[in-house]
């Protein structure tokens, strides 16, 4: 017989197309260096060998970088960790989010598998609420030179990944910033990038989401042209920040409240032909401005996030939505960050009525009425709460009281919650008449 507590499930309701606490700020940066084969053999990799390699940081301000190493790009790849990477995206994380925090990061070759995001919820004791993975495996590859797409790599695995994490009461939302400028092929892979073959990642992975694009300035250009496998640098940093100072039910790409001209004085895909012209630079990583509206909002259909920029506001910079690649109930990381919250705080909050004694109607054998209302209001309790802080729009908790725990000593409490919505496309109509009326 399995070991008792209290074990959280959740469902798809097929609904269709303020105050939060330090745990839900809590954030996880993981880079995948297997495709750096010398990371920690030589430069700045072999330097900072015995504090990085095979561990799980800490870091709760921009301070603690010197003592690890980590620093700003400067040009000498001898003293850059990771060309300055690094630096870059927790550098965004503390200014977006705040100049103190709670962010886990870790170095680690996931070119197997994707233990080491397990590896980082354990450190973290379970509280890593959005976990970034850096990497420079290809997020996209080319088995058929016939095909029409690409196909869409990593973020199944990366799904499974997450999946048992929240069978384990330790859920998270991943946000994935991959090398989309080189086609994994089964030779030589392939950097240019055709945008009609760009795959949809709507795949039925809610615990997922795929950004695309950075910033268009000199030290990006040059971070990525040093990197010999020409990885964009991405904005995981930026992304992440935002979501760790959003409350649960806000999306990241909230226009009033997510500016980030900033950090990205302009933006580009950093995908395109990353092929070196005459000049020895990348021959094209695609301006923002260089796409037109059906471009991008393919992009946009096909699941992806992506930095963007909305005519009449020339100086802003925001993240296009804050989508997960599933089409369902969960189709949004605030969706997933309020499911996950009400998840934990219920949970722990039934705890401690494990293996408690459960009083029963002696003439039914059936549940007590006075424990059936004991538990509806310890969960009710918390839902209220998140709804008073706006963070649900409202909630429901039902127990059966039919349940036979005499003969199977178990408990059912079932709860579901009606979301806050979002305003994610705004119609409006407008005329000319004779008249106000």
């Amino acid at each position: 017989m399995a070991l008792g507590g209290v074990f959280m499930s959740d469902t798809d309701g097929n609904i269709g197309t303020s105050s939060t606490t330090s745990t839900e700020k809590v954030t996880g940066l993981l880079f995948d260096i297997s495709k750096q084969a010398k990371f920690f053999e030589e430069g700045a990799g072999l330097a900072v060998k015995d504090k990085l390699q095979g561990n799980v940081i800490e870091i709760n301000s921009m301070d603690d970088l010197k003592e690890l190493g980590i620093t700003a790009y400067s040009g000498d790849t001898e003293k850059d960790l990771l060309f300055g990477i690094p630096y870059y995206h927790i550098n965004h994380f503390f200014g977006i989010q705040g100049s103190t925090g709670r962010l886990f990061i870790m170095f680690a070759d996931c070119g197997v598998d994707w233990n080491a995001i397990e590896q980082m919820q354990r450190a973290a004791h379970g509280m890593i609420n959005q976990l970034g993975v850096w990497t420079e495996q290809s997020l996209w590859k080319l088995t058929d030179p016939e095909a029409e797409t690409y196909s869409i790599d990593l973020v199944t695995d990366l799904q499974s990944k997450a999946a048992s994490l929240a069978d384990e009461n330790a859920p998270l939302s991943i946000l994935l910033c991959a090398n989309s400028a080189v086609i994994a092929t089964d030779e030589e892979s392939v950097k240019k990038v055709e945008l009609g073959k760009i795959p949809t990642c709507v795949i039925n992975a809610r615990f997922v989401s795929v950004l695309l694009g950075q910033g268009l300035d000199a030290d990006v250009s040059a971070m990525q042209l040093a990197n010999q496998n020409l990885t964009p640098i991405g904005n995981i940093g930026a992304a992440l920040g935002c979501i760790a100072s959003a409350s649960v039910q806000e999306s990241f790409a909230w226009v009033n409240k997510f500016n980030l001209i900033g950090y990205f004085p302009d933006i580009e895909m950093g995908f395109g032909d990353v092929t070196l012209n005459s000049e020895s630079k990348l021959t094209s990583t695609l301006k923002y401005s260089s796409l037109n509206k059906i471009q991008l909002d393919d992009l946009d259909d096909k699941g992806y996030i992506f930095l963007c920029k909305y005519s009449g506001l020339e100086s802003g910079v925001f993240f296009s939505k804050d989508q997960t690649c599933s089409n369902g109930d969960y189709r949004t990381v605030a969706r997933n960050r309020t499911i996950h919250k009400s998840r934990r705080a219920v949970r722990n909050a039934l705890l401690p009525y494990v293996n408690s004694p459960l009083k029963v109607d002696p003439s039914t054998g059936y549940l007590s009425s006075a424990k059936i209302t004991m538990f509806q209001n310890i969960v009710s309790d918390i839902l209220t709460t998140m709804q008073n802080n706006e963070e649900i729009s409202g909630f429901s908790v039902t127990i059966d009281k039919n349940q036979n725990v005499l003969k199977n000593d178990t408990l059912i409490i079932k709860y579901s919650l009606v979301p806050v919505g979002v305003a994610s496309r705004i119609e409006v109509v407008e005329g000319l008449a004779l008249t106000n009326k």
